[in-house]
């Protein structure tokens, strides 16, 4: 009888963001063998990733006992707060540790005090099955983060980036695409007239299969 092929999984256990780029650490299940795994990614960070560690702030400040954590309640917590009144805040990392019963998350961030210097916080580690008044939301958002770092590292779903600028020019526009084969879109709009005009530049990072799945179009096509 032939040996059934080994699965592989991933289990995020630390998740920092930095410049809109994420750092990973995370155990590697190769069929019972468990090897502890870091990778610094150079991709830019997708905003669900963003949004899924925005939904950490609320957290945040009420661990930290931090004045705004009189805003949140039950009845906002699970999505209809307004984090937008939590700018001042940010998270950067998620630390996972223990098992079963004893699982839980070490929230790090800043805070942007009015002096304009950050205040960096550290929140105590909680269990998921702890006396925490929202441990049921926080073990849900944790997994929603984890979910998206997972998405980000290991399903290349990653940002996009723009840039613009001015140049003088005689009129004329143009569509360039390169790299498509490599997983690649690079795509250049030119704009150009007698003023002024501006150019953008648009850097699109997509995984193979979503080149298989949603083919270039054949005016696209004759244009790489």
């Amino acid at each position: 009888m032939e040996n059934e092929e080994k699965k592989v999984s991933n289990q995020v256990v630390k998740a920092t963001i930095k410049n809109d780029r994420c750092t990973v650490n995370f155990k590697e299940n190769d069929g019972g063998d468990i090897s502890a795994m870091s990778k610094d990614c150079a991709k830019i960070i997708h905003p669900d990733l963003v949004l899924a560690f925005n939904m950490l702030k609320t957290h945040l400040v009420v661990l930290c006992e931090q004045p705004e954590s009189g805003m949140v309640n039950h009845a906002n917590i699970g999505g209809d707060f307004d984090i937008t009144l939590l700018d001042n805040y940010v998270i950067t990392g998620i630390v996972i540790g223990g098992t079963d019963e004893h699982e839980g998350v070490t929230i790090i961030g800043q805070k942007l005090l009015k002096s304009g210097k950050v205040l960096n916080l550290i929140a105590p580690f909680t269990k998921y099955e702890d006396d925490y008044i929202f441990s049921s939301e926080l073990s849900t958002d944790v997994s929603l983060c984890t979910y998206e770092v997972e998405q980000y590292v290991f399903h290349n779903k990653c940002g996009i980036k723009q840039q613009e600028f001015d140049f003088d020019a005689p009129e004329e526009s143009s569509v360039t695409l390169s790299n498509a084969a490599e997983g690649i879109v690079r795509m250049t709009v030119s704009s150009k007239g007698k003023k002024k005009s501006k150019k953008s530049v648009e850097t699109m990072h997509v995984s193979s299969d979503n080149l298989e799945d949603n083919p270039l179009s054949p005016e696209l096509e004759e244009a790489i």
